[in-house]
């Protein structure tokens, strides 16, 4: 298993990262006037930031809703390892699943299920046809349970 080294951060890089996360598309002069720190700063800080593997990529946030998925699913999958295909273990459906357009997020976890996946669809059916057509389809995979959000509230 591979080490990971913990980066110190202070108040200063939480400040930028949090700010980047809000609009990842802001300048490092609209970033250091909101921070109230001078742009060289910025540019050093978000490099080391970089360097580091803090930051790992900025990426397109979509807006679910003016593509026509309207409707986000978490949906639980209970596995039995003995049962998986040899491409589906340690972590391998888990990054099969992750794979789908629709899919926002794959999470591997303990306790009762061992994956649990947030979905989208343009309705209820389209969330039916995933979970039916798709994830029970995986080899291994002996129960989902679908939950509908009824509500999202994003960080992001």
């Amino acid at each position: 298993m591979a080490i990971i080294e913990k980066i110190k951060l202070d108040e200063k890089d939480l400040d930028i990262l949090y700010e980047l996360q809000q609009n990842a598309k802001r300048s490092v002069f609209q970033l250091a006037k909101i921070i109230n720190i001078p742009p060289t700063t910025i540019h050093n800080r978000i490099r080391k930031l970089k360097e580091n593997g803090v930051i790992e990529a900025y990426v397109a946030r979509i807006n679910r809703e003016k593509i026509g998925q309207i409707v986000c699913a978490l949906v639980f999958v209970s596995l039995n390892n003995n049962e998986l295909e040899s491409s589906s273990k340690k972590g391998g459906l888990a990054s099969q699943i992750a794979k789908y357009p629709n899919v926002d997020e794959v999470f591997e976890t303990t306790g009762n299920v061992d994956i649990v996946v947030k979905v989208y669809g343009k309705d209820i059916r389209d969330i039916t046809d995933f979970v039916i057509n798709k994830i029970r389809e995986f080899k291994g995979v002996t129960k989902t349970e679908t939950v509908i959000a009824l509500s999202e509230i994003s960080k992001r």
